[in-house]
């Protein structure tokens, strides 16, 4: 292999190789394993750990919240520490927080502890793989090829757990299985030996005020991946109290179900690509998480609860690309994908927390107003957020 012919300009149009692309896949479905089961293990915490609803959000942010600290360094070791060396600890901790997660249940504090650590390791990876998902050729369709295997083994790993008689032996399995996707994840870390772009070149005559330019455009893309990320987080952790007089088997399964919806979600985003506009498909998915939480608030029965279910995690994870891509294109260097690591992490840690709060204090009743504000919040920073982006992406995106 010739390295230099894998070493492009910042920012230009890159085809990643299959091995590459894999851990991309493999690193970022990782990270967010607990994400794809947070309803049923928030569910678990409660009924097996005799947890409050705020108890058990802090204890799903406190993860999150680590995912968003391991998140800061990245500006500082993208394209410049040993990318290899970072992925390699990154699995290591991950595969320290499941193992330690699998015997420490019994003690809340010693669980915080460890999905704390498991989280530190899981936000490393997110930022490894997003980082080089930014280089692609079209990073459109790249995120929503990782939404879409994202999904795809927290549908599977769902339906196992449905299978499984004792819901406690279930969760467990989920650390047991996020141990072995870890050992899996260490023998593939060699991949992400050339992740991050390379060093800027030398400023060009007539850029000098790009540099400011982009520092000034910071805060928008993170308050606007923020924003979208908290809703998400607000609402999804705690569909299943919605779950009205429904077993847990059939909870497990029903959210196994609405997995697969995401799943055409992200083959839908995948399938659009760059063709339209970020604005309308935006726009477009929050409006169907708003749909699908007002079916959960408004159908207090089973059909009603799969119905909200299935219409949310299509809507949510047809946004999720278009998210990234928005944010992405703030930046041709990679770094701000970094950066906004934290603002996405930050988004789920703090929607756990803040539903559960409203839960305790105010009730179940209270939630769907709570995330109808966190919507118009949303799309009032996507409509803004769009309208300073490029009309059209297509000279960096051609073929």
């Amino acid at each position: 292999m010739h390295t230099p012919a894998r070493q492009p300009e910042p920012g230009s149009p890159t085809d990643l190789s299959g091995a590459q692309t894999m851990a991309i896949m493999l690193a970022t479905s990782v990270a967010v394993v607990m994400l794809n089961v947070a309803p049923l293990v928030e569910a678990s915490l409660q009924h097996d750990a005799h947890l409050s609803a705020s108890e058990a959000g802090a204890a799903f942010s406190v993860e999150l919240a680590a995912m968003g600290l391991a998140s800061l360094p990245a500006a500082a070791w993208i394209g410049r520490a040993d990318a290899e060396r970072v992925a390699r600890w990154a699995y290591a901790l991950f595969i320290a927080g499941s193992l330690l997660s699998c015997v420490a249940q019994a003690s809340f504090a010693q669980y915080v502890g460890a999905r704390g650590i498991a989280g530190i390791g899981a936000g490393m990876l997110m930022v490894l793989g997003m980082s080089l998902a930014a280089r692609a050729r079209n990073p459109d369709r790249l995120y929503a090829l990782v939404t879409f295997v994202q999904l795809a083994s927290g549908a599977a790993l769902l339906v196992g757990l449905a299978a499984l008689p004792d819901s406690e032996h279930g969760v467990r399995g989920v650390f047991l299985v996020s141990t072995a996707l870890g050992v899996v994840g260490i023998l593939t870390a060699r991949l992400f030996s050339r992740v991050g772009p390379a060093r800027m070149p030398p400023a060009q005559p007539g850029a000098a005020a790009a540099p400011a330019a982009d520092r000034n455009g910071v805060a928008l893309p993170l308050a606007f991946a923020l924003m979208f990320n908290l809703v998400v987080g607000a609402v999804w952790p705690f569909a299943a109290a919605y779950a009205v007089d429904t077993a847990p088997v059939r909870v497990a399964q029903i959210l196994a179900g609405a997995t697969v919806a995401g799943l055409v979600g992200a083959a839908l985003a995948f399938l659009v690509g760059n063709r339209l506009p970020h604005r309308p498909l935006l726009v477009a998915g929050y409006l169907g998480i708003l749909l699908g939480a007002g079916l959960l608030h408004g159908a207090r029965n089973p059909i009603g609860f799969a119905a909200g279910c299935c219409v949310l995690s299509l809507a949510w994870n047809f946004s999720v690309p278009y998210v990234f891509a928005a944010v992405a294109g703030r930046d041709k260097t990679g770094r701000l994908m970094g950066i906004a690591s934290l603002a996405f992490a930050a988004g789920l840690a703090s929607g756990p927390l803040l539903a559960g709060m409203v839960l305790d204090s105010l009730g179940l009743e209270a939630l769907f107003p709570t995330v109808l504000a966190g919507v118009a919040i949303g799309m009032a920073l996507t409509l803004r957020m769009t309208r300073q982006l490029p009309r059209s992406r297509q000279a960096v995106h051609r073929h």
